[in-house]
């Protein structure tokens, strides 16, 4: 038991040398250390944040914008087989030209 105790006195012996500062002066080094490693976080938590609505904005604008384009190409495309549609039958109905057209309109 006095060989513990021996033990003990020398380890708070070396506590006691460790810091030299006073108490109060290490508590307010420590909270400080911790009041910017938390504003540091919070700064970072709130980069993440914006940086993951900008991700999530833009792929729903892209959504949006691959949409209007699909409408787009399918009216397009209706048009153009309407704009087919409408010169068959003006072809039918037009009748063959027979006289050439005037050289200023070749």
């Amino acid at each position: 038991m006095e060989a513990t105790l021996a033990v003990l006195d020398a380890s708070q012996a070396q506590d006691s040398t460790r810091y030299k500062s006073r108490p109060g002066a290490l508590a307010w080094f420590f909270r400080k250390s911790r009041d910017r490693w938390k504003e540091k976080h919070q700064e970072l938590k709130a980069i993440l944040k914006r940086y993951k609505n900008r991700g999530a904005d833009v792929t729903k604008s892209r959504e949006q914008w691959r949409l209007k384009a699909e409408i787009a190409d399918k009216r397009v495309a209706a048009l153009e087989a309407e704009n087919v549609e409408l010169r068959t039958r003006l072809s039918v109905l037009e009748p063959e030209k027979k006289t050439p057209a005037p050289a200023f309109l070749r």
